[in-house]
């Protein structure tokens, strides 16, 4: 098997692991498990990852591997004589090396290399920011050498520019299944919400790619990289157009779920609660006698509920609902 060949099986088996196993790992522990895993297709010593928001400029998380932690803060205090980041910023998603950005001459000379990368013994970087513009979170990695002879090579490179999309994808999947109810003891239809996360002024912190697919979609008003904080004060479920949105309080975050309204989404709770007993196969009687009415009342809700749908008989209303637990 030649090399290139052997490079590619080593990302395949990346990817699988990293979606395969995110639920096996706590979301403490995700970042360095994930990390680790990077660490056989890429060999590095030390790492960083963070997340943040554009429009704080701030970190969310702050995520180090086997280098100091005085690794942010020297970053952020040597940051305007720090070359690479104009070169990840104006080229996101693709990794830069540090050796293409500045000679091995200047950079070891330089106050940079001195007070920042030297006192964490940090000889080569390969660093890389990505930016979602809808959502506005930001995501850095870099990786490390102590080595200043084992330099990241072109193909290096180009994986990492390749994997941190599949970095920030799980990671984000991992930080919402965190906060999801157990979707067994659920609706089809709750189990099916596309979710994010944001602070209280609708900063996002994690999105999953389809919900802005559902907001451009059926609500283009809403402003882009926040969402919307008035619809944040409810921590409740409210509907917006033909949106239907729960927002629940998880610490000083807020979940926000949401899902494209159907027809059954406009009855009230007393009609579904008898659409409920029609699928169970109960008769008038059945039925009011489990909700302590009257006969005539439930053939009343039911009278409604046709109207509403636009349907004539049990059996659509009975074939509405399979379609919607499907």
């Amino acid at each position: 098997m030649n090399e290139t060949l052997m490079k590619n099986t080593d990302v395949d088996k990346f990817i699988s692991q990293l979606y395969r196993g995110a639920l096996n790992v706590s979301l403490a522990d995700f970042p360095t498990w994930a990390l680790d895993l990077l660490r056989q297709v890429i060999p590095f010593d030390g790492a960083i990852w963070g997340t943040g928001h554009t429009s704080t400029k701030t970190f969310h998380t702050q995520i180090t591997l086997d280098v100091s932690d005085d690794i942010f803060t020297n970053l952020l205090t040597y940051l305007p004589i720090n070359p690479i980041f104009a070169q990840i910023t104006e080229r996101l998603g693709t990794a830069i090396n540090m050796s293409d950005v500045i000679d091995d001459d200047n950079f070891y000379q330089s106050e940079l290399y001195h007070k920042c990368f030297k006192p964490c013994d940090i000889e080569r970087i390969l660093s890389s920011i990505n930016v979602d513009e809808r959502s506005g979170i930001f995501t850095l990695l870099t990786l490390y050498r102590y080595d200043r002879a084992h330099l990241f090579t072109k193909a290096e490179q180009s994986l990492q520019s390749r994997l941190l999309y599949h970095l920030m994808s799980c990671f984000a999947y991992r930080q919402l299944s965190e906060i999801s109810i157990d979707t067994k003891s659920v609706k089809a239809a709750e189990s099916n919400q596309i979710n994010a996360l944001c602070d209280a002024k609708g900063i996002y912190h994690c999105v999953t790619p389809q919900f802005f697919a559902v907001l451009d979609e059926h609500m283009p008003q809403a402003s882009h990289q926040t969402f919307p904080p008035d619809l944040l004060k409810n921590n409740d479920e409210l509907i917006k157009g033909n949106l239907h949105f729960s927002v629940k309080a998880v610490g000083e975050l807020f979940k926000i779920s949401i899902r494209i309204i159907d027809q059954l989404d406009i009855l009230t709770t007393r009609e579904k609660e008898v659409i409920e007993g029609v699928c169970q196969g109960q008769t008038f009687k059945q039925i009011a006698k489990t909700l302590t009415l009257s006969p005539s009342t439930v053939s009343n809700h039911l009278y409604r509920i046709y109207i509403k749908l636009g349907i004539n008989t049990r059996s659509e209303l009975i074939e509405l609902v399979q379609k919607k637990r499907e």
